[in-house]
């Protein structure tokens, strides 16, 4: 099985969720459809996921896999020679249904229905890999959201910090300061001034949103 590394386009990182929020653009590029995120526009998507359902005709020409990634779910399919991507190496079947998958592929639509077209297909075996790729996620959002370009004083650190607790949930001050990229001792400083103000209350070594502000 090939590589990601051959992939000549960059195949990004997201969530099912974000697919089906997204749209297709109106025209092709190379005979290839181009598909919209609030971010950006990309040729294929990569999303990691559990198998939950598995399928493939008598004939062998046709099967399809549903994945599910905690935001919603979605269907992988495949025809003629490009089926024996969604079998597992190790069996010479389908993956079988609690499977963790890195998927790439392109985002195709039949009457209303969107699927992936795979081109790569990976077993994933630590299950810490998907904590990762949603941190993975996250950042890119939070870049998206706030440019490395934008100055601290830019914008408020303390309801950044607030924002981020409240929809991520907590965090610890180091994963804080991964998120945003910004200085640890910083992050520390304006948590603890949080804390003196009662808008959020450390529960082990993470903080918790406490109340809304502005």
């Amino acid at each position: 099985m090939c590589g990601v590394s051959n992939v000549p386009e960059p195949a990004y990182k997201v969530r099912i969720k974000e697919i089906y929020e997204g749209e297709f653009e109106e025209i092709s590029v190379n005979h290839v459809r181009y598909f919209r995120f609030p971010w950006g526009s990309v040729s294929k998507a990569r999303v990691m996921g559990i198998v939950i359902s598995s399928w493939i005709s008598d004939d062998g020409s046709f099967a399809r896999l549903e994945i599910h990634d905690g935001t919603g779910s979605i269907q992988l399919k495949a025809w003629e020679e490009d089926v024996s991507r969604l079998f597992d190496p190790e069996t010479g079947y389908l993956f079988e249904i609690g499977t963790i998958l890195d998927v790439i592929g392109r985002i195709r639509s039949w009457r209303d229905t969107v699927y992936l077209y795979p081109m790569i297909v990976e077993k994933v075996s630590d299950p810490n890999l998907i904590l990762l790729r949603e941190l993975e996620i996250l950042r890119r959002m939070l870049r998206f959201r706030f440019p490395p370009s934008a100055k601290k004083e830019d914008y408020p650190i303390d309801k950044t910090i607030i924002k981020l607790l409240k929809e991520v949930g907590p965090l610890s001050p180091e994963e804080i300061s991964d998120l945003l990229g910004w200085e640890l001792n910083d992050v520390l400083d304006k948590l603890d001034g949080l804390r003196e103000l009662g808008l959020i209350y450390k529960e082990g070594s993470k903080y918790v949103y406490r109340l809304k502000i502005g």
